[in-house]
């Protein structure tokens, strides 16, 4: 197992609103493994990749690649990497008397694992300000920041999986169709992972969000050529692409000829 973690629970004081343990990174190997009965600490993990068991509670969970799990104070648990794959992860130690009213303000109760979240940057963020040579207050400062972003991450996330996800990606994506569209971006608005949100939209509508992006963007072109006396030039610029070439070209390739073909044929 490689290792490398911060110990800051010296600095921590017993009243303070939040408070940094422990902030570390770590390669498991085949044999990592840990028991904790009646836990006296909380705890955010990210697997990075591999996976692994988690047993807390009398639930029995399996944390994988993008997956967060939560350790509460008072629980018993004990997990274990998976020996042909164990984890890579980052992960941080907390308290304090705030950190008691955001478990129950922003966590569900009795959820330990959080599925497909995107929030490594959060942690990798975390993992760099404890390296950082500045005193505890202000690495406690900057890293609750970080805290924060990830306790309303997955509040926002549990919203968002009370509605139909592949819904709201085809929503976003028809508001995007007179804008250029970046994935990334969408995933950090809806809290998914990429690969998930693909994976998702496909099984529900058996294509991915940006080939639905490119149809709509033609459908709405189709629009402007029947109903308006807009130029090609002026279609291809309110549709945000990069020319008027490559609009006729990227619409010559879905219908199977030119916009002003398609303008002469659906107004005779």
């Amino acid at each position: 197992m490689i290792e490398d973690f911060k110990n800051f629970s010296v600095f921590a004081g017993e009243n303070d609103p939040i408070t940094v343990l422990l902030v570390g990174e770590t390669y498991c190997d085949k044999n990592f493994s840990i028991v904790r009965p009646n836990s006296d600490l909380n705890a955010f993990e990210f697997i990075v990749d591999g996976s692994g068991t988690l047993d807390i509670n009398g639930q029995h969970l399996t944390p994988e690649k993008d997956d967060v799990f939560f350790l509460k104070v008072g629980s018993n648990h004990k997990y274990k990497a998976n020996k042909d794959n164990p984890w890579h992860k980052f992960w941080i130690v907390f308290g304090g008397t705030i950190s008691r009213s955001l478990i129950d303000a922003y966590l569900p109760k009795d959820t330990y694992l959080f599925k497909n979240c995107n929030v490594k940057h959060h942690f990798e963020k975390i993992f760099a300000i404890s390296k950082e040579n500045i005193p505890y207050e202000k690495i406690v400062s900057k890293i609750t920041i970080e805290l924060m972003h990830i306790f309303m991450y997955i509040h926002n996330r549990l919203h968002i999986e009370n509605e139909n996800l592949a819904e709201i990606i085809r929503k976003r994506l028809d508001e995007a169709v007179e804008s250029s569209f970046n994935l990334d971006k969408l995933c950090r608005e809806i809290n998914y992972s990429k690969n998930y949100v693909i994976n998702i939209f496909k099984e529900t509508y058996a294509i991915t969000p940006y080939q639905y992006y490119l149809e709509r963007k033609i459908e709405t072109a189709k629009i402007y050529l029947i109903h308006s006396n807009m130029s090609i030039g002026d279609i291809a610029k309110t549709l945000h692409y990069a020319d008027q070439q490559y609009f006729s070209s990227s619409f010559r390739t879905a219908v199977g000829c030119s916009p002003l073909e398609f303008r002469k044929k659906t107004r005779v």
